[in-house]
């Protein structure tokens, strides 16, 4: 039986950036997760009035920063299958798939909306949540929230303790298009790839 705990982090990773990566390493280390499976999805359901980078380049970026864990791993399985990425989908596949214990990763701003996305009670009943505070979040109201969600769905949520990273690619978007540093916020290897593939420069 396979005793391995596994975490599915979902997300466009548009790009992945120093948030993302710190999010990932403490669920690894904190909750003691063997395998974390960023999962970028080729339409979020929120986003699809959005133009969104190409899977292929999204993937690479994500690919570059694999060595900073060796629990990191890339799926392109919602990318696959086209069209808008719910949630519920991946992880009724993914548990299926794998015999050991199955998470979720999502950002605090997430875990405040998990309720209202398709099919969320299935998700707050049978996976385990993990998140993190974000800088630009109310800690009251999401104190409150995961209170609720616990009680109203017996919701197994983790709230890591790790010092917020103040990184979000809309931001890191923003400061392509108008040249600015994006110090801090990407690893060199990302940075790298946004330049040489001029990504990021049209509105």
């Amino acid at each position: 039986m396979d005793k391995r705990h596994y975490a599915i982090y979902g997300g466009s990773f548009d790009p992945v950036h120093n948030g993302h990566i710190a999010l990932a390493s403490h669920a690894s280390s904190e909750c003691g997760i063997d395998k974390v499976i960023f999962m970028p999805a080729y339409v979020s359901p929120f986003k699809q009035d959005r133009r969104v980078t190409p899977g292929a380049d999204r993937v690479r970026m994500i690919e570059s920063v694999l060595r900073y864990h060796p629990s990191f791993c890339v799926s392109r399985y919602e990318l696959s299958k086209e069209g808008p990425s719910y949630t519920v989908e991946t992880l009724r596949h993914w548990s299926r798939l794998l015999g050991g214990k199955l998470s979720f990763i999502l950002g605090y701003d997430s875990v405040m909306q998990v309720d209202t996305w398709y099919c969320g009670e299935e998700i707050l009943r049978n996976y385990s949540l993990i998140t993190a505070r974000r800088p630009d979040t109310d800690d009251a109201a999401g104190i409150e929230k995961i209170r609720y969600l616990r009680e109203k769905y017996d919701a197994d949520i983790t709230v890591m303790k790790m010092e917020p990273v103040d990184a979000s690619s809309s931001e890191i978007r923003r400061r392509v298009r108008d040249g600015e540093s994006l110090d801090g916020l990407v690893p060199p290897e990302v940075e790298r790839y946004i330049a040489r593939h001029d990504l990021y420069k049209e509105i």
